[in-house]
């Protein structure tokens, strides 16, 4: 479009309204990352190829190759961004950590929790992982977690001393016990639910049962918390 110049300099080109740009779509190498995570943690390692990956990303297997060279890059790369995930919501878990007692576990969950929501993937990866035994892939994982395991083992000794955890607690022990119930439970739960309860109510109710039963665990005097609501009759267990 033109509009004339009234200064007498000529004919000035005017630009008409853009169209919206589109959002931007991941980069070719990280959506082979995120349906290599997929797969996995559908399957298992063993059980993918590089073919299955690219076709899930709807790319070539060559042009997946250019960005993993080989089958054993892109499972090291899995691995390499659950640990760097993990990392970066521990400096949250370290905030969690600033009350006292029953508060802590509380915004320790939340945290957890919104860990394992934004990588929705991530519980039964590690899971996988540490079953199918590969020593190198489990050697970097427990690496990778070594600095929660340290956080939840000084924090259940400072709760010892405080007086707020059993002082019979074997510490370690319990932090392991803790870890696997927290990762079988947030492995399973998109994969099990209940007759008769919708998958939303189920999950919290799972969820808030795990904190029942930690809580009950490693505190001295586990708060009682407030009533939770009446469950509809046909979420109870029917008796005769």
């Amino acid at each position: 479009m033109r509009r004339k110049d009234t200064t007498g300099a000529g004919d000035v080109k005017t630009r008409g309204p853009r169209a919206a740009r589109k959002a931007p779509s991941p980069e070719p190498r990280e959506r082979i990352l995120q349906e290599a995570t997929r797969l996995i943690a559908q399957r298992g390692f063993g059980a993918i190829s590089v073919n299955d990956v690219a076709l899930a990303v709807g790319i070539s297997k060559q042009a997946l190759l250019y960005h993993y060279p080989s089958r054993e890059a892109l499972h090291e790369a899995v691995v390499a961004s659950l640990i760097e995930h993990s990392n970066r919501h521990l400096l949250l878990l370290l905030g969690a950590f600033s009350g006292k007692g029953e508060e802590r576990l509380e915004r320790a969950m939340a945290q957890i929790r919104q860990f394992f929501d934004t990588d929705p993937h991530a519980a039964r990866v590690i899971l996988r992982e540490l079953l199918d035994g590969d020593r190198t892939q489990v050697s970097r994982l427990s690496q990778g977690v070594e600095p929660w395991l340290r956080l939840m083992a000084d924090t259940l000794r400072q709760g010892q001393q405080e007086g707020h955890i059993r002082q019979e607690l074997d510490v370690e022990a319990a932090v392991a016990h803790v870890g696997t119930l927290l990762l079988t439970t947030f492995a399973l739960l998109p994969l099990e639910g209940w007759p008769g309860v919708n998958d939303v109510e189920w999950r919290e109710r799972r969820l808030g049962e795990v904190v029942r039963i930690i809580e009950r665990y490693l505190f001295t005097q586990a708060s009682p918390g407030p009533e939770s609501p009446p469950r509809p009759a046909s979420s109870r267990r029917q008796t005769k």
